[in-house]
């Protein structure tokens, strides 16, 4: 079966998501509250910076209702952005402590491969500590491009989609592959970076990376086993499979 249909097939599962319920109302709201404590501490700023006392130019601009207007909602627009792609990052982050189990309910429904020896905790995060180093890196970089047009929409794009691509697939292999096999995968197969790309590109439209973050990681899951170990999925007595 095609792995974009039997993705679609468990991620529309309530059994799997569920975790996708549970991680995008942990961040959504927790984000939520980030936004209106932002937007209301802007709002403050800005109506006791410019009072009907103060003197210049900014100060009798603002005073105009539909100047205010605009500068309000030109805030709740930033906050709103702020908000949505900070809640897609936080619930990926939160998805990454379920994805053992989501592992593990694939692998018995489908492939029934045994593994043989986890990857450790330890060297999990010292392969993150060492791609947020690679990504401040590049972001920095990206800053330094900041001033020169359309080169630093690139720069930001690479950057935010490195750490996108290697968060991610970090999060699936090292649930998915044992020692030994996760210390050879020096790289990732090409197949990982066309379909985590196109995952980007989803994840920059607003709600869309927040709903579909599980998907990302079943696609994946499925990818790591059928890709890396050569597997095929078993369709036998999967309906009395959990």
């Amino acid at each position: 079966m095609n792995i974009f249909w039997l993705s679609f097939k468990d991620f529309t599962r309530f059994d799997f998501f569920k975790y996708a319920l549970l991680s995008t109302l942990i961040s959504f709201s927790f984000m939520m509250i980030v936004g209106y404590y932002s937007f209301t501490s802007i709002k403050a700023y800005l109506d006791a910076l410019f009072t009907p006392e103060s003197e210049g130019f900014f100060a009798w601009l603002y005073s105009f209702a539909f100047v205010s207007i605009i500068i309000n909602s030109f805030n709740f627009l930033i906050v709103g952005f702020f908000v949505i792609f900070s809640s897609s990052a936080i619930s990926l982050f939160i998805l990454s402590f379920f994805t053992p189990k989501i592992v593990a309910k694939i692998n018995a429904k489908y492939y029934k491969y045994e593994l043989k020896e986890r990857v450790s905790d330890l060297s999990i995060l010292l392969e993150m500590f060492k791609i947020l180093l690679k990504f401040i890196s590049l972001f920095f970089l990206a800053l330094i491009l900041f001033f020169i047009p359309f080169v630093n929409l690139i720069a930001f794009f690479l950057a935010f989609y490195y750490l996108f691509h290697n968060a991610l697939v970090l999060e699936v292999l090292s649930a998915v592959l044992d020692k030994k096999k996760f210390k050879e995968q020096n790289s990732t197969p090409f197949e990982f970076k066309f379909y985590t790309l196109i995952f980007y590109f989803l994840a920059s439209f607003p709600f869309v990376g927040l709903v579909l973050q599980l998907f990302f990681v079943i696609f994946l899951i499925h990818l790591s086993y059928q890709k890396i170990y050569f597997l095929s999925p078993k369709f036998d007595n999967v309906s009395s499979s959990t």
